[in-house]
């Protein structure tokens, strides 16, 4: 059973367009929502890259206004002299000093007041000389031998003295780093145990050829806040890094100082020039921008499952719909696919009743398209199948019917030609010598009819035996009957239908030379495009051009019973024998004209003896 089903699942028309269409369905939908689904992540990804953009240069623009706001500050307090007149600590008296310092620290108080963000100010003099002011204390460190503090081991001093006058800017320093520490006091930022990270910015101070250096340390989550401040998802990060890719600044104060994420290539693109640039690395859209004002690389972190998010909702959806479609579309198409092929599948039913023997059935649709032709030819071909049929068994009772005829002719010849013999001897017995020679020609005659069966003879047996036959005529015409023949020799030998000549030459007597008592026949074939044509003329009485019409008409209808009894087995039945033997076009054709004689044309295929 299972067999059974697939092969004629597989064999239906239906089944395969059914089949076929859904797997055409199938593959173009698969392969539009691949498209699809790259097509909308890449516009997603180019969206986030163009507002990451903006809001890249947003920050930017904050940082340039605060970088702005330090070097003003930073200014002011290089072109304070008090600071400048410590440069020169040494050289001072002690109350100069206590004075000065007084004032100092005056000044740093009023900046930190003015500018929150400042966390601290450091002073660091060339011979040692320290002092450092902070929301929470000050602190002052004389002795030369602090020119061991850390920031004159750190990479700042070196750095800043290089530049003169340039403010510079250094990140993922902690307050250790600035720190005044003494055997009996340690500031509070060096007492937490977890460390404060600043946003540094140096500059140098010049006095009497003497330098110094002035270093303002920035709140870190309040720079962080300044290009960080919009980024409330916690799955993307925005960070600072320097030129060698370690993280100056981060919202995660575990992750300044380590080295971040950029890859070598583009941070050297970035440092070479590249103000923006956008790759992919480690599952996430990482997004460069290179700092008006820092010499530090803003980074841009976006996590690609961001992206994917709204496609996998996008992608329910489109599996929804995708499910939906595919159920409506395979119950449209079964719908559409069986009223198509609905006349296909009535005209199989049709030839499977006629396989069985039902012929000439025929399918009454009015299809508007291919089916529709092929429909109506169907419908012709079954009603030519019926006729032609109905046509054959007309030849085959017309064959009986002949065959027939030809038995019971079997009997009379056969019986005349006994009694023929038994009256020419009686008339040897009475030396009556015209009779005998009438009676043996008569014999010769009747004998072919009995003794041979065969349905074609060469033109020559046919000539002899119409030879004896034109002998008995000219007995009776005492020899006014005059006969010509000429045929090639080659011609000779092909076949024809036995006894086709002589009725036809029985014809020409009767009918054209009976009334003269005597006349000539002339009988000539010829080869014409692997056909014989034979002529039989006369010079008898002809008929007029009513007649001739008549008969034609009756050779062209193919001769009814009528016609046969009328004029006997002349003309009619000749060319009704050539036509079930032989077929269209092959016949006689008639030509005469009122005592001027008549033609008669006969056309058979050449057939050669085998």
């Amino acid at each position: 059973m299972r067999t059974l089903f697939k092969r004629r699942y597989r064999n239906s028309l239906s089944n395969l367009l059914f089949v076929s269409f859904l797997v055409m369905f199938l593959l173009i939908f698969t392969i539009s929502s691949i498209f699809s689904y790259s097509g909308i992540l890449n516009i997603l990804k180019n969206n986030a890259k163009e507002n990451s953009l903006q809001q890249l240069k947003q920050y930017d623009y904050n940082l340039s206004i605060f970088a702005g706001e330090v070097d003003q500050a930073s200014r002011q307090l290089v072109l304070d002299s008090e600071l400048q007149n410590l440069i020169d600590y040494k050289n001072m008296t002690e109350i100069d000093r206590v004075l000065q310092m007084e004032k100092a620290f005056k000044d740093f108080a009023q900046m930190l007041s003015n500018y929150k963000f400042i966390d601290s100010i450091s002073f660091y003099g060339e011979d040692g000389f320290v002092i450092r002011a902070s929301s929470n204390s000050n602190d002052i460190l004389y002795e030369s031998s602090s020119k061991q503090n850390q920031f004159y081991r750190s990479e700042i001093y070196p750095v800043v003295k290089s530049k003169a006058l340039t403010l510079t800017w250094f990140g993922g320093f902690t307050a250790q780093d600035f720190n005044i520490a003494t055997s009996n006091t340690l500031s509070k930022e060096a007492a937490d145990s977890r460390p404060t990270y600043y946003i540094s910015a140096a500059r140098s101070i010049f006095s009497n050829s003497q330098t110094g250096t002035i270093v303002i340390n920035v709140d870190m989550t309040y720079f962080t806040d300044i290009y960080n401040h919009a980024s409330d998802n916690r799955n993307r990060e925005m960070y600072l890094v320097d030129g060698s890719g370690k993280i100056v600044s981060h919202s995660d104060v575990a992750k300044i100082g380590n080295q971040g994420t950029i890859p070598l290539q583009f941070l050297s693109a970035a440092n070479g020039g590249d103000k923006f640039s956008s790759y992919e690395h480690d599952k996430k859209q990482i997004m460069s921008y290179k700092s008006s004002s820092f010499d530090w690389i803003l980074i841009y972190e976006i996590p690609l499952s961001e992206f994917t998010k709204d496609i996998f909702t996008l992608r329910q959806i489109v599996t929804i719909m995708f499910i939906f479609s595919l159920v409506f579309a395979a119950i449209l198409s079964k719908y559409w696919i069986r009223k198509v092929t609905m006349p296909l599948n009535r005209l199989t039913t049709v030839m499977k009743k006629m396989e069985l023997g039902n012929l000439g059935l025929t399918l009454d649709l009015d299809v508007r398209n291919e089916f529709g032709i092929l429909i109506v030819q169907f419908n012709k071909m079954s009603k030519s199948i019926v006729e032609l049929l109905k046509q054959k068994e007309t030849i085959e009772e017309e064959k009986r019917r002949i065959e027939i005829g030809a038995l019971q002719s079997q009997i009379n010849p056969h019986f005349f030609y006994n009694t023929l013999n038994t009256i020419k001897w009686m008339a040897i017995m009475v030396k009556a010598d015209n009779i005998v020679e009438s009676l043996t020609t008569l014999g010769d005659i009747l004998h072919p009819m009995f003794k041979k069966n065969d349905l074609l003879c060469s033109i020559r047996e046919e000539i002899e035996y119409l030879e004896n036959y034109i002998k008995i005529m000219n007995y009776r015409y005492a020899g006014e009957i005059k006969v010509k023949i000429s045929i090639p020799n080659d011609v000779m030998e092909c076949q024809i239908l036995r006894f086709l000549l002589q009725p036809l030459v029985e014809n020409a007597i009767y009918h054209g030379l009976n009334s003269r008592n005597g006349g000539e026949i002339i009988i000539t074939a010829e080869e014409q495009n692997h056909e014989i044509v034979l002529f039989v003329y006369d010079n008898g009485e002809g008929m007029s051009n009513m007649k001739v019409q008549e008969i034609k008409q009756i050779l062209m209808s193919k001769g009814s019973e009528d016609s046969q009894q009328e004029t006997g087995i002349g003309l009619m039945n000749v060319n009704r024998r050539i036509l079930l033997h032989f077929g269209d076009p092959y016949g006689i054709q008639i030509e005469s004209e009122q005592h001027r004689g008549t033609k008669l044309k006969v056309t058979i295929p050449k057939v050669q003896k085998s």
